[in-house]
């Protein structure tokens, strides 16, 4: 009897663990709006080295809003349906975030924040034809 009752709760805590592991359902394959601001936050602290203490707190500031933006825009941009509204919407909103960046960091430094932002939109580019393909 306590051989069965054990036997159970390990495969109780198997499954329990299988099923967490996996992560959320319904996901996006590289998370939502939250993450994919991280990232790109993350690769241009690391690759400007020389951001200072006013820059990195400026950025902080807009990249809250622009994620706060974004999650607001696309959460009404969802009922309406129309992907064409939705992508200018967007790209607006992508745009004044690369301006106000622009105003924060030198020539220089922007080089690099074009090259994280190219390299993320040859990315999506790439997984939008990955998706097309794959429907």
């Amino acid at each position: 009897m306590k051989t069965i009752k054990f036997l159970a709760v390990v495969a109780f805590f198997t499954l329990s663990f299988s099923a967490f592991s996996q992560g959320p359902r319904g996901g996006r394959p590289g998370g939502g709006p939250e993450e994919m601001i991280k990232r790109e936050k993350q690769a241009l602290y690391e690759k400007v080295e020389d951001l200072s203490s006013d820059q990195k707190l400026l950025l902080d500031g807009i990249y809250e809003e622009f994620q706060v933006t974004l999650e607001e825009t696309m959460e009404e941009l969802r009922s309406s349906g129309d992907r064409e509204s939705r992508r200018e919407k967007m790209e607006a909103i992508r745009t004044e975030k690369d301006t106000l960046v622009k105003d924060v960091l030198s020539e220089e430094q922007y080089k690099i924040y074009e090259s994280i932002s190219q390299s993320r939109a040859k990315r999506k580019g790439r997984d939008s034809e990955m998706e097309t393909e794959d429907q």
